[in-house]
């Protein structure tokens, strides 16, 4: 009688270890047992799946390259257009400067400085253009670090438009600086405005 007891408590134990043990991910069959590091763990994705997500991958990269190849190209096309449109503001500014504002006996104290600044700034603005131009001839998917060079991009299109803005504003100076000068003294002597019509 004393063995039944014994036997249900025995048994009992060895049914209920093996049910715990079926959940365990180290005791499924096909396992290895004992304790596997989660470096050590496989990634999981049959060799199948890991080339199509590797062809995946290579096909956002390409595609990547050929929308960097058009924003190059729009990019390129916008620096020559802003600059046309600068030159051109420049060049009137300072013909009107020559040709109106020096023969009535007024000028800009900085003036040359002036010029030399709008100068500087569209220099900069081609330096920085030819370097996002290197830049992008130089993306690869096969590279090292595709991902790198891409946010290099990024940043090399920041770079030529502040250094288009930064043309753009020493123009603006030039402009004011010279309108200053006519300003004050069409303040001083109102008749050589012309008055508005009725």
């Amino acid at each position: 009688m004393k063995i039944l007891p014994v036997f249900l408590v025995l048994s009992f134990i060895i049914l209920t270890s093996s049910a715990f043990a079926i959940g365990k991910p180290n005791t499924l069959p096909g396992r290895p047992s004992g304790i596997v590091t989660v470096a050590s763990q496989p990634t999981g994705l049959p060799t199948q799946a890991q080339n199509r997500l590797t062809e995946a991958k290579l096909k956002a990269c390409q595609a990547q390259e050929n929308a960097i190849t058009q924003r190059m190209i729009r990019l390129m096309e916008l620096v020559t257009t802003m600059e046309g449109k600068f030159d051109a503001i420049a060049q009137r500014t300072k013909e009107y400067y020559t040709s109106k504002v020096v023969p009535n006996g007024k000028t800009v104290t900085d003036y040359d400085a002036l010029v030399t600044t709008i100068q500087t700034k569209k220099d900069a603005v081609q330096t920085a253009l030819t370097t996002a131009q290197t830049n992008s001839n130089g993306f690869s998917c096969v590279g090292n670090n595709p991902k790198g060079l891409l946010t290099q991009f990024r940043t090399d299109m920041q770079a030529v438009k502040k250094a288009l803005q930064d043309y753009r504003t020493s123009i603006k100076n030039l402009i004011v600086a010279v309108r200053s000068v006519t300003g004050t003294t069409e303040k001083a002597n109102p008749s050589v405005s012309p008055k508005p019509t009725e």
